[in-house]
């Protein structure tokens, strides 16, 4: 895995871990179960809309600024399920009752980060323009159990986004962006170790593999409709399942709601920490 895949990844577990924080406030306040996501295609927000920001400051041991946005009639729709307000406006009353449900899964959001980096404060605010430090981009779609769903877009800043996964040119490892130590005693580092807490929903693409052959440059060419492919594997050998090329487990391939899959039968490198190292 490379240093910017592990930096995308630690990226977006700050962003789940706020995220996370942000559902459980609005599942408290409202009275109904919200999650969220990752924005599927068609929920982005559309370009043109109007547009509500809050920045967030970090300060302490994590450092640096980060933007939420939202479209107006989202925003408008999360604060009539909170408070009664029409949901068909957004006036002061509903900035100010956005920007205290954001600042309510603050105090979740520090404890959850708190361990791997220490302590620190967050200060939210109504922000009157968009983004212009774009370091790094995520978007999930909140929803709650009555169907209503709003798209969220976070802005990373690039000093923040440097704080939670530096360049490797800065890390003094060329092969793995390390993570900046912590500046709180009590912190724990957490360059040695991932917290696989705060990674548990980022998606992993893996591979079933039946078989392989090599193929000479004339006999790719010569493939037509109706070619016949050997490979180097027999029909009762175990399928393999890759993660980033390395194969993790073995199994029988079988057929689930049509789709293919695999019944894992032989676990060979149980997928830990150091593996996104």
């Amino acid at each position: 895995m490379t240093a910017n895949q592990i930096a995308d990844i630690k990226r977006q577990a700050f962003s789940n871990a706020f995220f996370n924080a942000l559902m459980e406030a609005m599942t408290e306040a409202s009275g109904s179960s919200w999650s969220f996501s990752p924005a599927a295609e068609g929920e982005s927000i559309a370009e043109g809309s109007e547009l509500v920001w809050t920045k967030l400051t970090l300060d302490g041991s994590l450092q640096g600024e980060f933007l939420l946005e939202l479209e107006r009639a989202a925003a408008s729709m999360l604060v009539s399920k909170i408070v009664r307000l029409p949901a068909d406006e957004f006036g002061e009353e509903h900035s100010a009752a956005l920007l205290k449900l954001i600042k309510s899964g603050t105090d979740r959001f520090r404890f959850a980060l708190k361990q791997e980096f220490g302590s620190f404060t967050v200060k939210a605010a109504v922000a009157s323009d968009a983004a212009s430090d774009r370091a790094y981009v995520s978007q999930i779609a909140a929803s709650d159990d009555a169907g209503n769903r709003a798209a969220i877009r976070m802005y990373l800043g690039s000093s923040l986004a440097e704080a939670l996964a530096p360049p490797p040119s800065k890390a003094g490892n060329p092969a793995v962006a390390s993570v900046k130590q912590p500046k709180s005693a009590a912190a724990k580092a957490i360059a040695d170790q991932l917290n696989l807490n705060l990674v548990m929903d980022v998606e992993l693409n893996v591979t079933l593999r039946f078989g392989q052959r090599q193929l000479t440059l004339r006999e790719v060419l010569d493939l037509t409709t109706g070619s016949v492919v050997e490979l180097d594997r027999q029909v009762d050998e175990p399928v393999e399942l890759l993660l980033d090329g390395v194969v993790i487990a073995k199994g029988e391939a079988v057929v689930v709601d049509g789709n293919y899959g695999l019944r894992v039968t032989e676990v060979l490198q149980p997928v830990s920490a150091t593996m996104l190292k």
